[in-house]
């Protein structure tokens, strides 16, 4: 195996792994904010863990949406201050956020693979 194959196979595991984390958050989304009553404890953590691993949902948030597409009602509120009403929302936008990312990785990774056939022909 030359250096040029090795990398596309790191490639190709490291975006499987991405694939199978991001399908994990989703699962783990759907299940938080399926259960009655909803447990507020494990909303936090899952909105802490989801920042952390996929930090772009929030800037996509606060430049994009927050600023261009909605006019501030009111000002923001750190995670610690935030009701319960604006937590199951923010893990809602979390769940609809890695939903899309999930579905524009695997449109591109089904485009890389499509090039690379076209170019071994």
């Amino acid at each position: 195996m030359n250096k040029e194959e090795a990398v596309r196979n790191f490639e190709k595991i490291h975006s499987i792994k991405e694939q199978i984390d991001m399908e994990k958050d989703i699962n783990d989304c759907c299940y938080i904010l399926s259960q009655n009553p909803i447990n507020m404890f494990q909303v936090k953590q899952k909105i802490y863990a989801i920042n952390e691993k996929h930090p772009e949902n929030l800037i996509f948030y606060n430049l994009i949406l927050y600023n261009l597409i909605y006019t501030p009602k009111e000002k923001t509120v750190q995670l610690n201050d935030a009701s319960d009403a604006n937590l199951i929302e923010d893990l809602k936008w979390k769940l609809n956020f890695l939903q899309a990312k999930k579905s524009g990785k695997t449109f591109d990774e089904f485009c890389k693979t499509m090039r690379e056939i076209m170019q071994g022909n």
